[in-house]
């Protein structure tokens, strides 16, 4: 036989690598997939967890961390790890996680066959999030037959926590930009975006997805009961103007230098007079009398008065004629019944009680009244001077001459007036508070204010420069104006009262500063300020435009502005009103509700943010469902500079914005939606 033992070597020369091979691919290669098995399910994790904290945050940091986190307690080192936002693989037009692990293993008998030294072990999941730019978002056109939204003139949208709809289309031109979560358009083609300004948060990709969106506040409860109030508002009429009070006839007194003569008059009233030589004072005295009835009341230049200073405060005095003070007069308690016209000139002194007045009160020089209940039948007028009235009721009918050649008044104040408080103001005729001149109602939180129209149908008129307080109405009160408010005045000051319910039964204009007290303004017309010019002035302490917080406004638009570039809008800040803070109620009734527009489909016409009404910042929702929402002249407009919880929604028929920013923010979702979605791997 033939010797062959050294084929046995070669045989197993020849096998022994591919027994090593095979070796490598039990134990390494085996061992491989062990590790990428676990690599897989690792980065399952870490995708679903990347998918809930951006879903909870919309920030890709925070996304990040929470993937690394997940993998680096689950072995695997942070360095091999990568997480990023995608495009969904799965559903078009949703966003998804996408988690990359790659790690290394060591090769000892595989290098046999191959000289690696390594081999590389992948492991990726894509997590979607969920149909989160379904929503309708922060920035909604409704109507499908007009422009959609419109961007010119450098404008920037920031909506990072939301989207930008449109039932139409979307133009966004070079040197304007989009940046939200998501961007829903339902044109025939998709948006205009010439050199693509339109990204998502941060600068990832964008998705845009085409769809028609509905309007997250038909339907709302909270829309429809504000829109309801205007029923009651229509309602509304000026109270009746106080009765002239009936006086029987009296003896005349004339309070002069004849002393037998004055005091002859006196003693005819069943009162006594006795003169002061040292001051020229004569004081009238009428006892334990309950009812004094006096004629005409003159008195002499130069000489000071003191009416029953004593007297009770039971006693009714009866004045059929008319009365001019002078020089200083001072009046005592009671119930005074004045049937002809009063004016006082110098220093004149009223004690507290009842004062019913027939015709036209003026009041010149210093002028004073306690506390009490006061009806006046042709109005009060002030000239030069000041003049103060204690806490009280006051009813004040239209008078029968002119303020100042523009209409006639209940009220009109060419100086300084003020009303203590708390007090009821019925004012049928309404108020003017003419150029420089200070006004001031009440005191406190229950105060009360009916106000009619004047004669030119504006219930409130404001002159230049001039300064309107009015206390608050929160505690039982009511703010009841039929008639415009007209603070047409540039560098006025107003200060509204805050009250539950502000019901306005005309128009609302300003070309001053303007301080909304807290609460809901139903005012059937509607809100211009600047149509005519003015701006900031200083008011309430400090330098404002507007300013509301915790204030809701509500706009039938039964009337268009005819002024200006406020002409043919509901809403509209212009000319000088820059830095405008607005801030919705954030719980209640009306919460994160700023400005609703018309729901009828009769009213189109919208509102406007024209030139120079720059930094306007209003926290809610703006709700114009049938008008266009302008933005132009390098007005801007935002949420809170200072709150992140505050938000700004803008919900209009079109949208378009020129010249500046908006930052937008979802307030009000629609019934049923949430702002977070379903996280569900998708690969």
């Amino acid at each position: 036989m033939r010797d062959r033992d050294g084929n046995v070597l070669i045989m197993s020369a020849l096998l022994l690598p591919l027994l090593v091979g095979m070796a490598a691919l039990v134990t390494e290669y085996g061992g491989a997939l062990v590790e990428r098995a676990s690599n897989q399910r690792t980065a399952d994790l870490a995708a679903f967890a990347g998918a809930l904290a951006y879903n909870k945050t919309q920030s890709t940091d925070r996304m990040t961390a929470a993937a690394i986190n997940v993998a680096t307690l689950n072995g695997v080192p942070a360095a091999d790890v990568s997480a990023t936002l995608v495009t969904s693989p799965k559903t078009t037009g949703v966003n998804a996680v996408s988690v990359s692990i790659r790690t290394q293993k060591q090769l000892l008998l595989a290098r046999v066959l191959d000289n690696r030294q390594q081999l590389q072990i992948y492991a990726n999941s894509v997590a979607e999030l969920g149909a989160q730019p379904s929503t309708p978002g922060c920035m909604l056109a409704l109507d499908g037959t007009q422009t959609g939204i419109t961007l010119s003139g450098g404008t920037a949208v920031n909506a990072p926590k939301c989207t930008v709809s449109s039932n139409n289309t979307i133009t966004v031109p070079c040197g304007t930009g989009i940046s939200a979560i998501g961007v829903n358009y339902n044109s025939a083609t998709a948006p205009s975006q010439p050199c693509n300004g339109i990204t998502g948060p941060n600068g990832t990709a964008a998705v845009i997805t085409k769809k028609s969106t509905p309007d997250p506040l038909a339907g709302n409860s909270a829309v429809a009961a504000a829109v309801a109030r205007f029923a009651t508002v229509a309602a509304l009429s000026p109270t009746a103007a106080p009765a002239a009070p009936t006086t029987p006839s009296g003896n005349n007194i004339d309070f002069g230098w004849t002393q037998g003569s004055t005091q002859g008059q006196a003693n005819a009233l069943g009162c006594a007079a006795s003169w002061a030589s040292s001051s020229s004072t004569w004081t009238l005295n009428c006892g334990s009398k309950t009812t004094v009835n006096l004629g005409t009341i003159t008195i002499g230049g130069g000489i000071n008065l003191n009416f029953a200073t004593t007297g009770a405060a039971t006693t009714v005095y009866n004045i059929s004629g008319d009365l001019t003070t002078s020089a200083t007069t001072k009046f005592g308690p009671g119930t005074y019944n004045f049937a002809g016209k009063l004016t006082t000139a110098g220093t004149t002194t009223f004690g507290a009680g009842t004062y019913n007045f027939g015709k036209q009160v003026t009041t010149t020089g210093t002028t004073a009244f306690g506390a009490g209940t006061f009806n006046f039948s042709k109005g009060l007028t002030t000239g030069y001077g000041t003049t103060a009235f204690g806490a009280g009721t006051f009813k004040i009918g239209i008078s029968d001459n002119s303020c100042g050649g523009i209409a006639r008044v209940s009220l009109c104040n060419t100086s300084t007036l003020s009303f203590g408080g708390p007090s009821t103001f019925e004012l049928p005729g309404g108020i003017n508070n003419a150029g420089g001149a200070t006004l001031t109602f009440g005191s406190g939180t229950s105060n009360s204010y009916k106000i009619g129209p004047g004669g030119n149908g504006d219930a409130i008129t404001l002159g230049g420069g001039s300064i309107t307080i009015m206390a608050d109405a929160t505690s039982s009160g009511v703010f009841q104006v039929v008639g415009d408010v007209n603070g047409g005045g540039g560098g006025s000051c107003f200060v509204v009262p805050a009250t539950a319910q502000h019901d306005i039964e005309g128009n609302f204009i300003a070309s001053g500063a303007v301080l909304l007290g807290a609460g809901v303004y139903t005012i059937d017309g509607y809100f211009a300020l600047g149509g005519s010019g003015g701006g900031s002035a200083s008011c309430g302490g400090s330098t404002i435009s507007v300013s509301g917080n915790n204030v809701t406004l509500v706009l039938s638009g039964k009337t268009k502005s005819n002024s200006g570039s406020c002409n043919g809008y509901i809403f509209c800040v212009a000319a000088g009103y820059s830095n405008i803070v607005l801030t919705a109620p954030q719980t209640g009734a009306t919460a994160k509700l700023a400005v609703i527009g018309p729901t009828s489909t009769s009213v189109t016409a919208g509102a406007t943010f024209a030139e120079g009404g720059s930094n306007a910042q209003i926290s809610g929702a703006f709700y114009f469902p049938y008008g266009p929402i302008i933005m132009n002249g390098g007005s801007s407009i935002l949420g809170s500079n200072t709150d992140t919880t505050k938000c700004l929604q803008l919900i209009g028929s079109l949208i378009t914005l020129s010249g500046g920013t908006a930052a937008t923010s979802e307030c009000v979702a629609a019934t049923g939606a949430t702002t977070s979605s379903k996280v569900s791997l998708v690969q």
